[in-house]
């Protein structure tokens, strides 16, 4: 008797221990979220040496695109309603609306794509780093019109971007603001009737600020922190008053004692 005693203490102190600095409720259950995703495929009329452009937009704005002769493929996209714009040099846009479902892939209807009657020019450009020479890809390259008409595109993989199907009685400005970059901003007079436009772009980057220590001020390239303070005369000066359009000059005057 005094053995299963033993023995059953010795049990009840071993599931004891192992219970021990457990903060865990076993009862608790973690939520995992996993992004619901999709996929979307379709195939284009193939047109003899023009390459197809295949944009996907969501809410308005550009999400991806791709460049084919013939079919194309969105994968790892979220649930939602897109619109696919595909085009072609001397072709009208077909805007097709389709939803996303979550684990499936949607495919859509051949498109064949039909002659634009309007004459049209063309733009195309290179991005690259100015320093390494090195093509920037998936950056948005914005242009617009004289009549307000804007259009976007994101560089592929070697930097290329690509305007098609323009008007040929407009001037254009190109932008392009992306991060670690400089913006970038270029007037382009009208292009003539079936005309290709060519365009390098050098981005020029952004050093990184020299990180001072505390106390010693702020180091250049960084942001000044927005500020208000009194001017010889007593009036309250804004920095944001200045910005962007005029050099601060910032001078602390202790007094004469």
């Amino acid at each position: 008797m005094k053995q299963l005693l033993t023995l059953f203490t010795l049990s009840l102190i071993l599931l004891t221990g192992l219970n021990c600095g457990s903060t865990e409720d076993p009862d608790e259950k973690v939520d995992v979220v996993m992004m619901e995703t999709g996929a979307l495929q379709g195939e284009v009329q193939s047109i003899d040496g023009v390459k197809i452009q295949v944009r996907l937009l969501k809410d308005g704005q550009l999400v991806t695109q791709t460049e084919t002769d013939d079919s194309y493929e969105f994968a790892e996209l979220e649930q939602g309603d897109y619109t696919i714009q595909i085009s072609a040099k001397g072709y009208k846009t077909t805007e097709l609306d389709v939803t996303v479902i979550p684990e499936d892939t949607v495919s859509l209807d051949k498109v064949t794509l039909d002659m634009l009657a309007e004459p049209v020019s063309h733009l195309r450009g290179v991005l690259t780093d100015m320093e390494t020479g090195d093509p920037l890809s998936d950056v948005l390259v914005q242009l617009s019109d004289n009549e307000g008409e804007e259009y976007e595109v994101l560089t592929n993989n070697q930097g290329v971007f690509t305007f098609a199907n323009l008007p040929v009685d407009q001037a254009f400005t190109l932008t392009i603001a992306y991060e670690g970059y400089e913006d970038y901003e270029v007037a382009v007079d009208e292009i003539a009737a079936d005309k290709t436009f060519e365009l390098d772009v050098e981005l020029t980057a952004i050093p990184e600020p020299e990180i001072l220590d505390p106390g010693q001020g702020l180091s250049v390239g960084s942001q000044a922190p927005v500020f208000q303070l009194p001017d010889s005369n007593g009036n309250e000066q804004a920095l944001t008053d200045y910005i962007p359009d005029k050099n601060v000059v910032v001078v602390f005057y202790r007094g004469g004692w």
